[in-house]
């Protein structure tokens, strides 16, 4: 499975843009409020990683049954990326509360 430079790029633009967005969004002086959009950062942290990770799978269990060649294993890849992700986010989570504190 070969990933074109031009889908990271929009791949994370969207992320990351959906990410501050939910991220600034939140309210510090409503806690309950502050506590459900934290946990659709999670979620949806999540949700990218499981899709990752299941179109790796399936990438690889389609080329290992159709293919009639040796076995491939291609989720050294899978986690590869979701560490990308992971990075990423951390570094989305920097600059958003740097902006918060900014913004105040």
């Amino acid at each position: 499975m070969e990933i074109e430079f031009y889908e990271i790029i929009i791949f994370m633009l969207v992320y990351g843009g959906l990410f501050l967005y939910t991220l600034r969004t939140i309210s510090l002086r409503n806690k309950g409020l502050a506590y459900i959009k934290s946990a659709l950062l999670i979620l949806f942290y999540l949700f990218m990683t499981t899709v990752i990770w299941s179109t790796y799978q399936s990438e690889q269990d389609h080329v290992n049954d159709h293919s009639g060649l040796d076995s491939i294993n291609i989720m050294g890849e899978a986690t590869f990326v979701i560490v990308g992700l992971s990075i990423y986010s951390i570094f989305l989570l920097v600059i958003g509360i740097y902006l918060k504190r900014k913004k105040q």
